[in-house]
């Protein structure tokens, strides 16, 4: 195949990015869960793809509410677009670090085996957010 009947990298991007757009922009309902602070309320402007207007999300952990996709995959710590880590972003979440000493070299050994979720959206539908 010529190089002028390939597809350009830029146009197959795009139409990719079009399409996780529409996926992500479909809404789900689901309760929201404030691990860090229960039955507190926070405030989350947020907003992913060019040419989004940026919106604030107002949520209290108990709460149910309806949200486009791509914000309760964030609030799970998730996004489709981050190919190369399989999807797993821990937004809304931090290491949890290990603090050892190896004990045949007596060097200290820092491990971070656990992400600690400070928010999570737990959907009402079928399905994984």
């Amino acid at each position: 195949m010529s190089e002028n009947n390939a597809p350009s990298k830029k146009s197959s991007s795009s139409a990719r990015l079009k399409k996780l757009m529409e996926e992500d922009s479909r809404t789900v309902t689901g309760i929201f869960r404030f691990n860090e602070c229960p039955g507190g309320a926070t405030t989350i402007p947020m907003k992913k793809y060019p040419g989004q207007a940026r919106v604030d999300y107002n949520f209290k952990d108990g709460g149910e509410y309806t949200v486009p996709l791509w914000v309760a995959r964030w609030l799970n710590g998730y996004d489709a677009c981050a190919v190369e880590l399989k999807g797993k972003i821990n937004s809304c979440g931090y290491p949890r670090h290990e603090n050892s000493v190896d004990r045949s070299t007596g060097r200290p050994l820092v491990r971070t085996d656990q992400y600690r979720r400070r928010m999570a959206f737990e959907s009402n539908e079928f399905m994984t957010v």
